[in-house]
């Protein structure tokens, strides 16, 4: 065994670890970020970002499939020349880098820098014309015409040609408002920071739809913002909560016809208040002469497609299921789009649905809800619809858990007719296959100039789809397939192997704990791995069960916090397990209330047998480390199986989901009384404690609230225990990545209880806002 010594790590190893901290490398690395069809069938816009000579800088291209050919648009020297003097901020070439593009059609490509959106006409080119962007934000009609926004609890509409503001919707009033999201939910001093509008523009930018949130009932709830950033006194953040013990509030839809100012309501069935609006995971929408959405009973556990007749008003129930044990979901993650398609022309439903223990399509009467016949069936799942070709009558769609893969998480893109029938594989590979799913609600309504219904996936003539393949060990590329005939278009690559300087993950299969179901994931090693050596095991832990941390992409932002910390010295892994998404429901639902388990007897199996595998595991220093969830999940992990784990770092763990947000627990844990819902608290255990632990919570933390680490504080110095705790001041929910400060904490704990080493003093790590927030959309995008 290699010797723990007192020994400091070097400056150089610390500098390797912060190169790989996210905020440092996302701002490095090369990708897609936006993409859409700009014609039927042959050309796809996208904006790249590229790496050029260490400065990172945003490329318009549009590839063009006949041909087989990527160009730039415009290059940037050009547009900076053309563009220059002409709007209230000077522009060159730097500037461009940070610079928003949209193509509303084939001939104009509009540049949004700063204040200013200028207009191109690419034939010459010619600037067309130069607008002052407004700075509200706002939700834009697919033909441009009008933009709705928030003003004193209600919606208004702008005429954007005119620049006319009228009230679209009737007053409303605090905790009582149109167009807001709720304050009852996760993030809501967030939120006010920055008031984004709720609803949907219809595809012909005749209607709009928001709802009307009632949180007028609800206790208070609040946080203190210790360090205010203008200096001044300790200043009280006040918004409602619904726990687990409080009816949470009610949501009414209301659809305005934008030309006759007509109103339709959902007031006779108000829908339960969520902790996010329901128009941030798309789950209502347009079809037809009819606004569809869901409507969950408070456990999930009930599920109605309800149909409000935009004509008529008439609300009715398309159709209504309900589990017998668990919950109900419309789609294996909790951030996608429900896989639920009305079909009004041919008076048809398809439904997506896990009864049979596999998630699979099933096609519907829309009128009575009759079931015709299944799509698809067999031991596996449908995990997106990514286009419904109503002409054809076929499905395109992604699927995994097939036996033959070496990952079941891995994804293919099939195709299937509505009847079932002429099941094909279209795109296989040792890896994941992933394709944007149709617009069935608008892809991106806050931007000025995009067509919101423009489809980032399959072209509108439906002869391509545009595809991204990657791995935990291999980088994305993104492809445009020919659906008909497979042939492929290179759009684009990752730079991540020109910025990765440590060995590739190797991804691994193990057993779970019961001994018989396979997991997977990927194990990371530090440069200069010796196999030969001896080396900690860091668990980098998230339990779902409302989404899948093994991200099969290389990198994941996941990836690159454990990459962070792995380059001190040691090695880590990423694991699924079961209790979560995108195998059978058996697998996402194993010990349904429980929280943590099978989850973290899963882990402990998989240490065991990875340590049995390889020799330069030190089964004698093993850690772990998670962030909300997986907050929750590593104290527990300390305090259950101390034999197992000897330092961990909770952050911003939700330890008590009691009193954690309503949805939580009602969802996923167990029903009140139950002995299910008591003991998944850390506090109730926490004296149990043998092993270092370090606790990190930011104070402003508006989704777990510091009270949650602080409870677990108290238990802990009520069983006079040893451990480390950090509150930082003005940190929210993503303290990790928010605070430099939290991060390189985290790296000298681990340094100092699993590697045995003391770290540098004080060595500085540093990032900006923006480059956080970049992590950010990585991390959107991946999970």
């Amino acid at each position: 065994m290699m010797s723990i010594t007192a020994n400091p790590l070097s400056a150089e190893t610390y500098a390797r670890a912060a190169a790989f901290a996210p905020p440092a490398f996302v701002p490095h690395l090369s990708g897609v970020s936006q993409g859409y069809w700009v014609d039927a069938d042959h050309h796809f816009f996208c904006v790249t970002e590229v790496n050029a000579e260490g400065d990172m800088a945003t490329v318009p291209k549009i590839a063009n499939v006949d041909s087989d050919t990527v160009v730039t648009v415009m290059e940037p020297g050009t547009l900076a020349a053309l563009i220059a003097g002409h709007g209230e901020k000077d522009i060159d070439v730097a500037a461009l880098a940070a610079a928003q593009y949209d193509m509303p059609d084939m001939d104009t490509l509009v540049v949004c820098v700063g204040p200013d959106s200028y207009h191109v006409e690419l034939g010459g080119p010619t600037l067309l014309d130069v607008q002052t962007l407004d700075p509200t934000p706002a939700l834009h009609s697919p033909d441009g015409r009008y933009a709705t926004f928030l003003k004193d609890h209600a919606v208004w509409l702008r005429d954007r040609m005119t620049g006319a503001t009228t009230q679209l919707s009737p007053d409303g009033a605090v905790h009582h408002a149109y167009g807001a999201g709720p304050e009852s939910g996760i993030m809501p001093v967030t939120g006010r920071k920055f008031p984004m509008p709720n609803g949907l523009w219809s595809a012909d930018s005749q209607w709009f739809v928001t709802h009307r949130i009632d949180e007028r009932a609800l206790p208070d709830a609040g946080l203190v913002e210790h360090v205010p950033i203008d200096g001044k006194r300790a200043t009280p953040h006040i918004y409602k909560v619904a726990g687990p013990d409080v009816e949470p509030g009610q949501v009414e839809f209301v659809a305005f016809h934008i030309s006759s100012g007509r109103a339709v309501s959902s007031a006779e069935w108000p829908l339960i208040c969520q902790p996010f609006s329901p128009f941030a995971f798309r789950s209502c929408w347009f079809s037809g002469d009819s606004l569809y959405f869901l409507r969950w009973d408070r456990f999930s556990s009930e599920l109605a497609l309800m149909g409000l007749d935009l004509a008529t008003g008439e609300l009715s129930t398309v159709l209504e299921r309900k589990a017998e044990s668990g919950w109900l979901d419309t789609h294996p993650m909790i951030t996608g789009q429900p896989i639920i398609r009305p079909l009004p022309e041919s008076g048809e439903l398809i439904w997506y649905s896990d009864a049979d223990g596999y998630a699979h399509l099933y096609l519907h009467d829309l009128a009575s809800g009759t079931l015709k016949n299944a799509i698809t069936s067999g031991a596996w799942m449908v995990r997106e619809i990514v286009h419904v070709d109503t002409a054809k009558r076929r499905v395109l769609l992604l699927a995994s858990g097939f036996e033959d893969d070496t990952d079941r998480g891995h994804r293919r893109l099939c195709a299937v007719n509505f009847d079932g029938g002429d099941f094909r594989t279209l795109l296989a590979v040792d890896g994941d296959v992933a394709a944007p799913a149709d617009p069935v609600s608008g892809v991106d309504q806050l931007k000025s100039f995009r067509p919101s219904y423009a489809s980032g996936g399959v072209s509108p003539g439906g002869r391509h789809v545009v595809v991204s393949i990657g791995s935990a060990d291999q980088p994305t590329r993104t492809i445009l397939v020919e659906i008909a005939t497979g042939r492929q278009t290179e759009l684009f690559q990752s730079n991540v192997e020109k910025l990765w300087t440590a060995p590739k993950p190797q991804r691994f299969e193990v057993l779970a704990a019961d001994g018989v179901t396979p997991l997977y994931g990927a194990m990371y090693f530090p440069t200069g791995f010796d196999p030969a050596g001896c080396y900690p095991l860091v668990d980098y832990v998230y339990p779902g069960p409302q989404l899948n941390w093994f991200v099969r992409r290389f990198p994941s932002v996941m990836a690159l916090n454990l990459q962070s910390v792995v380059e001190l010295g040691m090695i880590g892994i990423i694991l699924e397990t079961r209790g979560m998404p995108n195998r059978s429901r058996a697998f996402h639902q194993a010990g349904q209330g429980r929280m943590l388990e099978p989850q973290l007897s899963d882990h402990v199996a998989a240490i065991k047998q990875l340590g049995e595998r390889h020799g330069f595991l030190d089964r004698n220093r093993v850690g772990m480390f998670g962030q909300s969830g997986g907050g929750h999940a590593t104290a527990r992990a300390m305090f259950d199986y101390a034999d197992i784990f000897k330092a961990g770092v909770s952050i911003c763990g939700n330890h008590d989901n009691r009193n954690y947000i309503s949805y939580w627990i009602d969802k996923y844990g167990g029903r009140p009384g139950t002995f299910e819902r008591e003991e998944q608290s850390n506090v109730t255990v926490a004296h149990k404690l043998r092993g270092k632990l370090l606790l990190i919570h930011g104070d402003m933390d508006d989704n777990v609230h510091p009270a949650h680490t602080l409870a677990v504080s108290a238990a802990l110095i009520a069983a006079n225990k040893d451990f480390e705790h950090l509150i930082v001041p003005g940190a929210g929910h993503g303290v990790l990545l928010e605070s430099p400060y939290a991060f390189r904490r985290l790296l000298d704990f681990l340094a100092r209880h699993l590697i045995g080493a003391e770290p540098p003093g004080e060595y500085p790590l540093n990032w900006s806002p923006a480059d956080y927030h970049a992590t950010l959309r990585l991390m959107n995008d991946a999970i």
